[in-house]
């Protein structure tokens, strides 16, 4: 009986759209369901910084460095358990930090840690007592740092020639006026650490970072597009909606994407002091500004794991409740599946969105997925102009990940759909 249904079907629909055309219909929907690769966690990197550590003590570190392991390994720990896929190291690049990072660099890679090396030249800023150097000189030590370390690299690492670049060399280009020189600057040490590492056989992405005023004022679009389209900003602010306000307001001025090279709270200046509690509270407010606009947003970097007035690790090294906040946001679970016609053929271009906010995607062949921190559990299938949606709640515990394939029904279904629905029947 199923096979004379079957063709049956096929010849009604030949009658109506041509046989060609049924075949292919009737083919589609007898092929099962296919499911791109998953995104495996909510923002593409997700890093905790170490600068306290991996920079403003590594003069101290120099003299024993292995009497510093186990304090280095805790907090590799830490990161790793937090849901991190980077850890933000900034030790400085200089030939005599060498063994200090070196360090670093091996206990991310036993905590399955990707690296974003995140240091500079200690002569831009006057670190440690070096003479301040000049662009050329930072060119120079750039190209021959990267080429006399291939063993610190590893494919997938990131990497910073020159973070916060204002705050050394010439000066703060808001001050000195000299914003040309400013980005081609950036772009010409892009380019510099892009070719060594090809030179290498390293695959890396080189990510420039800089104060949420100077992306604003001083990058221009032009230049945003040779630093590979994105820039991250470093930015802390006195409120969470200034904060999501200004990441799209930046984005959208310099067409790029916009990462968070540093955000935390916090600055006693902006925020005041505030109780672990307090703490916490905020941090989640910050992170959701992002949540909801995490398709665009494909870097985030907390600053600073312990201390420091952000720290979420006490110097203890029990973690204060912002860590767990965090956690929430880079360990979130996730729902996917595919969203059909009730006959179980895919439907491209309908809307899903997290309800009581704007994180919205549209399906690709039917397909959808979508990240869900705590407090986040209801999705809206959103009505099209042949289907009405639908709206359902999952429920708190879904694991890691979780499967809702949905099935819409059409609000006037024509008259081929109603034949092949008779007699290759429903799915929902």
């Amino acid at each position: 009986m199923r096979i004379i249904k079957q063709l049956l079907y096929v010849f009604l629909g030949g009658l109506l759209v041509g046989g060609a055309g049924a075949i292919a219909v009737f083919a589609s929907l007898s092929r099962p369901a296919f499911f791109p690769e998953h995104q495996k966690q909510l923002f593409a990197v997700q890093a905790v910084d170490t600068m306290k550590y991996s920079r403003d003590i590594s003069g101290q570190v120099l003299d024993n460095p292995a009497a510093f392991k186990k304090m280095i390994d805790e907090q590799m720990r830490l990161i790793e358990d937090v849901g991190a896929t980077h850890v933000a190291i900034a030790t400085p690049y200089d030939e005599r930090f060498i063994p200090v990072l070196s360090l670093w660099v091996a206990s991310a890679r036993a905590h399955h840690l990707s690296v974003w090396f995140r240091g500079n030249f200690s002569g831009w800023e006057g670190w440690f007592g070096f003479p301040r150097i000049a662009r050329a000189e930072h060119k120079r030590l750039l190209a021959a740092f990267i080429k006399k370390h291939p063993s610190l690299f590893k494919d997938g690492d990131l990497f910073s020639p020159c973070p916060e670049c204002e705050n050394g060399g010439p000066g703060d280009p808001r001050r000195t006026g000299e914003k040309e020189g400013y980005n081609n600057f950036l772009i010409e040490e892009r380019d510099i650490a892009l070719r060594e590492f090809e030179a290498l056989g390293k695959s890396l992405e080189v990510y420039t970072t800089m104060n949420g005023d100077i992306a604003r004022d001083i990058i221009t679009p032009a230049s945003a597009k040779a630093l590979g389209g994105t820039v991250l900003i470093d930015h802390y602010v006195s409120s969470a909606e200034r904060f999501g306000n200004d990441v799209r307001t930046i984005a959208k001025k310099l067409d790029a994407k916009v990462g968070l090279g540093e955000l935390g709270a916090p600055i006693p200046d902006l925020n005041g002091n505030m109780t672990p509690l307090a703490q916490a509270n905020f941090v989640r407010a910050l992170l959701d500004t992002l949540y909801v606009q995490n398709e665009s947003v494909p870097l985030v970097s907390y600053w600073t794991l312990t201390g420091g007035s952000t720290a979420i690790v006490n110097d203890d090294g029990t973690p204060r409740p912002a860590y767990f906040v965090l956690k929430d946001y880079y360990t979130a679970p996730y729902v996917y599946g595919t969203i059909m016609d009730s006959l179980g053929e895919p439907l491209s271009d309908v809307a899903v969105t997290v309800a009581s906010t704007t994180y919205s995607v549209k399906t690709d062949g039917g397909f959808y997925q979508l990240f869900l921190p705590p407090g986040y559990r209801t999705i809206v299938v959103e009505d099209s102009a042949e289907y009405p949606g639908v709206t359902f709640a999952l429920s708190n515990d879904i694991g890691t990940s979780t499967q809702r394939n949905v099935y819409l029904k059409p609000a006037h279904p024509s008259l081929w759909y109603k034949i092949r629905a008779l007699f290759y029947g429903k799915k929902a």
